[in-house]
């Protein structure tokens, strides 16, 4: 105990000398995908730490590297490209705008964007459904977002002000604009400034830049590996601050830019088809939290906590990442964890849950098709995905200018027309069936016997 408190006090007075008059006022990296990028001296302070350095040991696309080799970049460079991009929106409105933003709004938007993902799991949103799976129907990565940012503070001697008043309502701001949460935002901004909340967590329109910034990284990485257009890079350049009829601020976009609007779901659509929900990492995911549900089940704590409720508590939480594989398979020759290690094993030898059927008629019963094989080896997955039609946001304030002043419009003709245009409309959905087991015969005789039963089906 008395060890920690010494590396605390230590941690505390290395990050208060950062806030020294010697220390330089910025800080330069280089991004792959914004380039040359300089930050706020507090964005290095903040970074630095042991909240956010875990960020390292979390792959943005979770499993999916295993589909996609190149898939490995981490929430670490995501949490920074949003954040150099939160910085970047707040100079395009006050230059589109004039308006100004005053320097506990602007750090407090900046280190929202900063520190959004902070409170991510392991493998990224599947560690969501690993947790709900437990005890905890209703957590969010946001809340822990939260709970890792206040320990961050906390545990460094970060001072967001040197106001005591300044520093709490700095604090409640930026938990505030990570989670969205609409009645903490009336209350800690007025009218006027209420557009701010629209630009890290925008629960509004659903455009925001960790959207434009997750969206952007992961094209990216992926490379060839699909094909889709990047025309929303252009989203923001001309976005304004603009007043609805209860003269509340909004950020508000050209009608003529309303394409790249749309352009930003076609991504995040085509991302989710092609890559986020492959069928490949769908079954992978089920074996992962397969493995750590059994794992939990045989013992396997960590820090003499049980994973799945890690993040109840931000000193264990700190040491939860994608390492946790390697830990649980490295727990000696336990007798108990044997049968996870195997489900484990079988991720690095790629002897994946087997996709045996896709169906778009609607689900398979697969009630009967375990009772006729006498088993429990068969799941079935429901990918349903929102075309750009239904997930783009329609009422989302769109102006023209009329000399060189700002005025909205009326978006439906504008929205309407882009719309039309549209190919897919409603949702993507498919049912896929997979076999647990690696029997050649079982795989077979259920791919013959499904393949015979439904329409519009296909056996893989």
């Amino acid at each position: 105990m008395h060890a920690d408190l010494c590396i605390k006090d230590m941690r505390r007075a290395i990050y208060q000398s950062l806030l020294s008059p010697e220390m330089e006022n910025s800080w330069t990296i280089c991004d792959p995908v914004h380039g040359k990028v300089t930050y706020p001296a507090y964005v290095q302070q903040i970074v630095d730490t042991p909240q956010f350095q875990r960020l390292r040991n979390l792959k943005q696309l979770g499993t999916s590297s295993k589909v996609f080799p190149s898939g490995t970049h981490t929430r670490f460079e995501h949490c920074l490209g949003v954040c150099h991009s939160a910085e970047k929106l707040l100079k395009i409105l006050e230059q589109n705008s004039g308006v100004h933003i005053n320097h506990i709004h602007r750090k407090c938007v900046i280190l929202a964007g900063l520190l959004h993902d902070v409170g991510h799991g392991p493998f990224s949103h599947m560690w969501e459904d690993f947790v709900h799976n437990g005890s905890d129907k209703l957590w969010t990565h946001e809340q822990s977002s939260c709970d890792m940012a206040r320990q961050l503070f906390k545990e460094n001697g970060i001072k967001l002000s040197e106001e005591a008043y300044e520093h709490y309502y700095a604090e409640q701001l930026i938990y505030a604009l990570i989670t969205g949460n609409q009645e903490a935002l009336k209350t800690l901004l007025t009218g006027d400034t209420m557009y701010l909340s629209e630009i890290v967590h925008n629960k509004h329109y659903k455009i925001d830049v960790d959207k434009w910034d997750y969206l952007l990284r992961d094209l990216f990485y992926l490379g060839n590996a699909v094909q889709i257009g990047t025309e929303f890079v252009r989203l923001f350049d001309h976005a304004r601050v603009v007043r609805d009829d209860s003269d509340i601020t909004h950020i508000g976009y050209r009608a003529s830019d309303y394409h790249d609007i749309v352009a930003l779901f076609e991504a995040r659509t085509k991302l989710h088809i092609e890559c986020y929900q492959h069928p490949t990492i769908l079954g992978l995911e089920k074996l992962m939290i397969d493995a750590l549900t059994l794992a939990e089940e045989s013992g396997f704590r960590l820090r003499g906590t049980r994973i799945s409720e890690a993040h109840l508590s931000p000193d264990v939480y700190l040491y939860l990442d994608d390492t946790i594989v390697s830990l649980i398979e490295c727990s000696g020759d336990s007798s108990e964890l044997m049968g996870a290690q195997q489900l484990l094993a079988r991720i690095r030898l790629r002897q994946l849950y087997t996709r045996i059927h896709t169906s778009t008629d609607g689900p398979c019963d697969i009630e009967d098709l375990n009772k006729r094989f006498g088993s429990e080896e068969f799941f079935q997955v429901r990918k349903r995905i929102p075309y750009a039609s239904q997930m783009a946001p329609r009422d989302v304030p769109l102006y023209e200018l009329v000399n060189s002043e700002a005025r909205l419009i009326d978006g439906s003709n504008v929205v309407g027309e882009v719309m039309n245009a549209l190919g897919e409309q409603g949702f993507f959905e498919q049912y896929i069936v997979y076999c647990k087991s690696l029997d050649p015969k079982v795989i077979n005789s259920a791919r013959e016997y499904l393949s015979r039963q439904g329409t519009n089906q296909s056996v893989q």
